[in-house]
């Protein structure tokens, strides 16, 4: 099972390591285990990596992200863009 990475700019780190259980279910149709990382420097600087059973099925879920996951975003103080790593 291939793993991402997920790397992002927020506006405040401490709010959003709170989203993380909203982030988990946003998520849970296309990725599981989800894990959060801050920056050592103590910059906005985050990261989450994620188990992704069906890739092709979580691409075709970021690619036509719906409003409620636009807004998920925002509400989680994420400044676009996010940067996606696959595990090769």
């Amino acid at each position: 099972m291939p793993k991402i990475v997920v790397t992002a700019a927020v506006k405040d780190v401490e709010a959003w390591l709170k989203f993380k259980p909203e982030l988990i279910a946003q998520m849970a149709a296309v990725a599981s285990d989800g894990t959060s990382y801050v920056a050592m420097d103590g910059s906005n600087l985050v990261a989450t990596t994620w188990d992704v059973p069906d890739l092709k099925a979580f691409q075709a879920a970021q690619s036509a992200a719906s409003p409620e996951m636009a807004a998920a975003m925002e509400r989680y103080g994420m400044i676009p863009p996010a940067t996606i790593y696959i595990e090769k």
